[in-house]
């Protein structure tokens, strides 16, 4: 990470979803350049565009995060909760 200047200098990052081993590489960039990324707790699919819109414009990383029950919400009342498995 000593070697980026840029959160975009991250070998294999895009803009979109990113998982594994390039998440894990944003996180401990961001802890050596003593910054936080934020996480967004959404709670509707327009909270979720706005957070989006947001991180576009100014060009940042940023998490969206649910609570278990935000994220049954998400999955609709037709699936059930039962255990957990919708949250």
């Amino acid at each position: 990470m000593a070697s980026c200047n840029s959160v975009w200098d991250i070998p294999g990052i895009k803009a979109g979803v990113v998982t594994g081993d390039v998440a894990w590489a944003i996180l401990e960039f961001a802890k050596a350049k003593k910054f936080a990324i934020p996480a967004f707790n959404v709670t509707s699919s327009s909270t979720i565009v706005a957070v989006l819109e947001a991180a576009k414009k100014i060009n940042s990383p940023i998490m969206i995060q649910f609570s278990q029950g935000g994220a049954q919400f998400m999955a609709g009342k037709a699936l059930d909760n039962a255990g957990q498995a919708a949250s």
